[in-house]
């Protein structure tokens, strides 16, 4: 039997534990042992009140940005809670960032009308800009910690953007201790990040003591924002795929360790 590209290589998976799943079955095809401790746990806004009355006025917005499977998850539970009908989203045009956030859009049984090349804000701004969005009203629910960029952008090309929380990122319980054990018994080749919080949260849970823990472990990103976020506390950056999913970046460790 040919053995996997991946056979024999321990990789920290520091996704949502909830989330982990597909990408722990990815790198398991290809032969990986994938081992979950979660560096971010997802926990809803302090409070609903401000989504809650923005999903009461959806019918008056133009355009709603999803950019994430987290916001997807929040938008449709507060679209029930607050008794408003999926019709509303007729007129609406739905935008993704990237086909993950589309994929979960559907599951909800909502089309997407627009996923840019670039599978970033800065994809979304782009895009939108090139419809137009002067005088149009935009719903973004986001992440409690999200980068300005699309409310400014969008903002200052004439739209209303309104942006309510939909979900904070909190250090987990518990992940610092098996962490520390992890890297002090050098049982893993490589951490896999799949957002720049999931790396925050790590320096954050071991501060500089992840400089004398690191050794030879590699640290693989998801994308430029994360590679940035690493580069920003001094670390090396030893893999991030052309393409900013998990599944080319699978596909990027097996060419890794196959060269």
């Amino acid at each position: 039997m040919t053995e996997k590209p991946l056979t024999g290589k321990r990789f920290l998976v520091t996704r949502p534990q909830a989330q982990a799943a597909p990408f722990v079955a990815l790198l398991e095809e290809q032969g990986g042992e994938a081992v979950c401790v979660p560096t971010i746990d997802i926990v809803p806004p302090k409070s609903w009140a401000p989504l809650d009355h923005a999903m009461r006025d959806l019918e008056d917005f133009d355009i709603v940005i999803l950019t994430s499977v987290n916001g997807v998850e929040a938008f449709f539970e507060r679209l029930l809670a607050t008794n408003q009908y999926y019709g509303t989203l007729t007129d609406i045009v739905i935008v993704a960032v990237g086909p993950k956030t589309a994929q979960a859009i559907r599951e909800n049984h909502v089309r997407t009308d627009l996923i840019p090349e670039d599978h970033r804000a800065e994809g979304i701004v782009a895009e939108l800009l090139k419809l137009g969005v002067k005088g149009r009203r935009i719903l973004y629910p986001r992440a409690e910690l999200a980068r300005p960029l699309i409310v400014d952008s969008l903002q200052a090309a004439g739209a209303t953007v309104i942006a309510p929380v939909a979900y904070r990122t909190i250090l987990p319980q518990g992940s610092e201790e098996k962490i520390r054990r992890l890297f002090s018994a050098k049982e893993i080749d490589a951490v896999c990040f799949s957002s720049s919080s999931t790396f925050d949260n790590l320096y954050t849970m071991l501060d500089d003591d992840l400089r004398d823990l690191q050794g030879e472990v590699k640290f693989f990103s998801i994308g430029p924002l994360t590679s940035e976020t690493i580069r920003k506390y001094g670390f090396k950056v030893d893999l991030e795929p052309s393409k900013w999913t998990l599944d080319a970046l699978v596909a990027a460790m097996v060419d890794y360790y196959q060269k």
